[in-house]
């Protein structure tokens, strides 16, 4: 097997076809149906995209692919990306309505889909004006493509230049409908190259692969970095907090990528404190901000390093990174990434002093082209040459970057600026509280007072943990009035969502 592997390929196609020829019969993939080398999973490739093009598929076409993580997924992406075709995700959770509008912005001309929701596209698609073509694929089927796999190969890439737009990933749309991030190969391989310098992987280390392939974070940390560094990947068929840890038994990874929702789970799953976790070295968290307090028990019960990152959609994946090797600053999201520049801007557009709260802009290689279709929206997020993220932030002394708060999750109390994350990391390090959210309620008198929504320990009450609050916190900041769920509702990458939240407290304010 040769030594040493091209660093310079500038997109993902080629990338594969390097890969493939460098390292042959190394192990790519896996899951526990089977188990693909690099050379194997190329000629897959070639396979599928042979199927693509028999059903229409040309280059600068729009693919929209509606599936769950498998590694016939990874087939039908690179195939769309082999063809020169751009690849268009979508989460299969989301209702058919909400997959209607994501794929009529996109302009989808095909859609792979799972078998059990083809009838469901089919009988809207004449609300698809662009939709030629519907593929259904049965993931629990031998060969879940075989129905594109009978029309030989497709030998070549159709050679893409890194500025060509290669996905079109939609944000999550708790604000508003969601808005198509164009993503270019540039794009991808750049933040990949930022990323594969900070961590602790080397060429034959498995990584797994927790997350959802709608999300970035599977797509560049858990796929394309592995296939960077000559790695492996190793895919769940979904997270469960109960099985996670035999897994991780089964597939030695040396890391896997998470969302504090899932980490809080696997705290607080039966058999935790039994866990065989030796072969775990760190796990990513991002997707929102993981308390101090969730930080320390994680790392205590499993002994494992969180490196805590934080990125957009917008940018590929990641800005910044609490280092391996090096100070990791808990309640931080690091240091930016080399080869982007990660700012604190003020209200005047200026960069903010150290400690000084403004909004955090990311400048680089991997911000996205735009949003499709919303002229409006890119040139208010992209502003000279900035990402503008919405995000409140500060920077410390030794450049590590403190995130605040969203701009839009600010209460305003009296004249007072509340930053609800602020309250919440104090409400997540009593033992009682196993997750927490805070909103603005809206009041007559004062604008807005504070509302807090918690998911409690069994048999615990909430006395013990307002008299904490009221300990650590200002009294302006104590939650005024209290609400305990037993779950708090989530957006389709494990983010808290609190858009349903502000609407029920909305409502009962004004009722």
């Amino acid at each position: 097997m040769p030594g040493v592997l091209n660093t310079e390929t500038q997109t993902l196609p080629e990338l594969l076809r390097t890969r493939a020829a460098e390292l042959g019969d190394a192990r790519f993939v896996r899951d526990d149906r089977v188990a693909w080398s690099y050379a194997e999973f190329h000629h897959r490739v070639t396979e599928i995209a042979a199927g693509l093009r028999a059903a229409g598929v040309q280059r600068g076409d729009v693919v929209g692919v509606v599936l769950r993580n498998g590694p016939e997924y990874l087939e039908v992406w690179w195939a769309i990306l082999w063809l020169g075709a751009v690849f268009n995700p979508v989460n299969p959770d989301l209702t058919l309505r909400e997959a209607m509008g994501i794929l009529e912005d996109s302009g989808a001309s095909t859609i792979v889909c799972e078998a059990a929701r083809e009838e469901d596209f089919a009988a809207v698609r004449g609300e698809l004006p662009a939709l030629r073509e519907l593929v259904g694929v049965d993931q629990a089927a031998g060969d879940p493509l075989g129905v594109l796999r009978a029309h030989g190969t497709v030998a070549d890439e159709a050679g893409a230049a890194p500025d060509d737009l290669m996905s079109l990933v939609y944000t999550s749309g708790t604000t508003g409908r969601p808005k198509g991030a164009m993503l270019s190969h540039r794009n991808f391989m750049s933040d990949t190259r930022m990323l594969g310098e900070l961590v602790p992987v080397v060429r034959g280390d498995v990584l797994g692969m927790v997350l959802p392939l709608f999300h970035v974070n599977a797509q560049v940390v858990t796929t394309v970095m592995p296939m960077l560094i000559g790695a492996e990947v190793a895919m769940w068929e979904r997270f469960s907090a109960s099985t996670f840890w035999d897994t991780v038994a089964r597939f030695e990874p040396v890391t896997f990528s998470a969302v504090p929702t899932m980490l809080a789970a696997l705290l607080h799953a039966p058999g935790a404190d039994e866990a065989e976790t030796n072969s775990v070295r760190y796990v990513v968290c991002g997707a929102a901000p993981l308390s101090p307090a969730m930080f320390e028990r994680f790392e205590a019960k499993f002994g494992i390093a969180v490196l805590e990152g934080y990125g957009l959609t917008e940018g590929a994946c990641c800005s910044t990174l609490n280092p391996f090797h090096g100070p990791r600053k808990i309640g931080s999201i690091g240091l930016p990434v080399r080869g982007q520049d990660v700012v604190i801007r003020g209200d005047d557009g200026r960069a903010a002093g150290d400690g000084v709260p403004g909004e955090v802009c990311v400048r680089g290689p991997n911000v996205m082209q735009g949003y499709l279709n919303r002229p409006d929206a890119t040139a208010e997020t992209l502003r000279d040459g900035w990402l503008h993220t919405g995000d409140v932030g500060y920077r410390d002394a030794d450049g590590y970057i403190f995130l605040v708060d969203r701009k839009k999750d600010m209460i305003i109390r009296g004249g007072e600026n509340i930053y609800p994350r602020e309250i919440e990391d104090v409400l997540l390090e009593h033992d009682a509280v196993q997750g927490a959210a805070v909103v603005g309620r809206p009041d007559a008198v004062r604008g807005e007072e504070v509302h807090a929504v918690v998911v409690l320990a069994a048999g615990a009450g909430l006395d013990a943990v307002e008299r904490h609050c009221r300990e650590r916190l200002a009294p302006f900041k104590v939650p005024s009035t209290w609400e305990v769920v037993d779950d708090l509702p989530k957006t389709s990458t494990g983010k808290i969502d609190k858009k349903p939240l502000r609407d029920r407290v909305r409502s009962a304010a004004t009722a």
